[in-house]
């Protein structure tokens, strides 16, 4: 006797109660639609690159739906909610390989562009901040990822944080908390909210410019990658 696929699936349900078997559990899977991409029973809509080059792949009919296992799809649905309150995340685990992979694969899927920022003991404030450089025999500075991220509204991932030192952390900390951040050009990052209420209160965008202040992009998140410590070596991440 020969059964089509479809006589088949409707058969299982009676199968398994006469087996005694719960149903099937329902996995999280990754949909997308045009302008959106949804992860689980998340929906977060997807944002125009404008350097495709900074996103994973910049078509979202490629991306295999069933090649991520139901933890990954978790902690992608969990940073997708992050990303939805403007909330920080931090990845912490054993394997920074993987976790490297998590918050990438998370920009892949959101369409979201990413910079990519590794800490280590030599790393200084001018290594997160700006580049001094000559051109035409002018002195200029360039914006190193952290700035660009901040201004662009992209998505900066931050490896190795318990690698920091001591006067990285106060910089980092004032980046998380309150968007803020003093440049080597005199320029000042400023929190979004408090840029537009200058600019509610009657102040105008070249005042603001003129005064050197850069609004933070509303959209810009921070996803930190680092080892748990003790256990593995590093200094504590409260700022001194």
């Amino acid at each position: 006797v020969f059964f089509t696929v479809p006589v088949l699936e409707s058969m299982l349900p009676l199968v398994r109660r006469r087996l005694g078997l719960s149903p099937p559990r329902l996995l999280r899977a990754i949909c997308s639609r045009a302008g959106s991409t949804r992860i689980g029973d998340t929906t977060v809509a997807l944002r125009a690159a404008e350097r495709i080059e900074l996103v994973g792949s910049a078509n979202r009919s490629l991306l295999p739906s069933g090649s991520d296992s139901e933890e990954t799809l978790a902690t992608l649905e969990w940073l997708a909610k992050k990303a939805l309150l403007r909330q920080d995340a931090m990845l912490l685990g054993e394997s920074v390989g993987t976790l490297r992979s998590l918050a990438f694969r998370f920009c892949e899927v959101t369409g979201r562009e990413a910079e990519h920022v590794s800490i280590s003991r030599d790393t200084t404030e001018s290594d997160l901040k700006q580049r001094r450089e000559i051109r035409g025999g002018s002195v200029v500075y360039s914006d190193l990822p952290v700035v660009q991220a901040a201004v662009n509204g992209r998505v900066l991932i931050i490896e190795g944080l318990e690698k920091a030192e001591r006067n990285l952390l106060p910089i980092l900390n004032n980046l998380l908390e309150n968007r803020e951040m003093q440049l080597d050009s005199g320029a000042f990052l400023v929190h979004p909210r408090r840029y537009d209420k200058l600019l509610a209160e009657g102040a105008t965008e070249a005042d603001l410019a003129a005064r050197q202040l850069v609004r933070c992009h509303d959209d810009f998140l921070v996803l930190v990658i680092g080892l748990p410590v003790p256990r593995f070596p590093g200094a504590p991440l409260d700022p001194p």
